[in-house]
């Protein structure tokens, strides 16, 4: 709504409010995924292990950027290797060696290209919310006139729905990385299924309750942004 100029005053002040918050999370949250990282290294070896695509365990663990898991020929097309990275987030050393997928037998290794592309999209979403996070507290540092400049509200624009990709990729990450086990080491999760006659009822009423809860959403923010001038923006 600045971009388009319709009650700038309002929404300028909303948006300071919501990206004093975002803008904070996103500068903290890799400090968050660090440790996260080094908890799966410790408890859920293999889960990190997809998620870097990190086939062979060798000295100077490689730290893994984009790339195509091979898994046949158990190798990473296409992507950008930085030696004794990974080591060295895991272990706080560039040489120990991190844990490859060679140290997991077959039937418990999670599916590595969806754990793998989940987590680089996670990542690189990750990032670029950084990035524009120190770059807003850098404008009101430096350069306030880039507050109302296109090109900076376009960024902050494209960066609406990338928390909630993040957010989803994270959990693919989570859930698919886990496999096969439900319960680590414990149980496997075809041991956990439990057969429910008629439990696709239940999810077919989930999903209509969630559809109307997401139209009624829809209708009162949109109702709301319609009382903006008559209700707050008088200038």
């Amino acid at each position: 709504m600045i971009f388009r100029k319709k009650n700038v005053t309002f929404h300028t002040k909303s948006f300071k409010i919501a990206i004093a918050f975002g803008a904070v999370a996103a500068i903290l949250q890799p400090l968050s995924g660090d440790l996260s990282a080094k908890g799966a290294a410790q408890r859920q070896p293999a889960k990190l292990a997809a998620m870097e695509a990190h086939f062979h365990t060798e000295p100077y663990s490689k730290l893994l950027i984009g790339g195509i898991p091979d898994t046949v020929n158990k190798k990473v097309n296409y992507g950008i290797e930085l030696p004794g990275l990974l080591s060295f987030l895991v272990h706080d050393d560039f040489k120990t060696p991190v844990n490859g997928l060679d140290k997991i037998p077959q039937k418990d290794q999670p599916n590595v290209p969806v754990t793998h592309y989940a987590f680089q999209l996670m990542v690189a979403i990750g990032m670029f919310l950084l990035a524009i996070g120190l770059l807003y507290f850098f404008a009101l540092w430096k350069k306030r006139e880039w507050l109302n400049k296109n090109w900076f509200l376009k960024l902050f624009i494209a960066a609406t729905p990338l928390g909630f990709i993040a957010v989803e990729a994270g959990w693919t990450v989570t859930e698919v990385g886990r496999q096969p086990w439900i319960i680590q080491g414990v149980m496997r999760t075809s041991e956990a299924v439990t057969p429910m006659p008629g439990i696709h009822y239940s999810f077919y009423l989930f999903t209509l309750i969630y559809f109307t809860l997401s139209l009624a959403v829809v209708f009162l923010l949109s109702r709301q942004i319609k009382m903006v001038p008559e209700l707050y923006d008088h200038n």
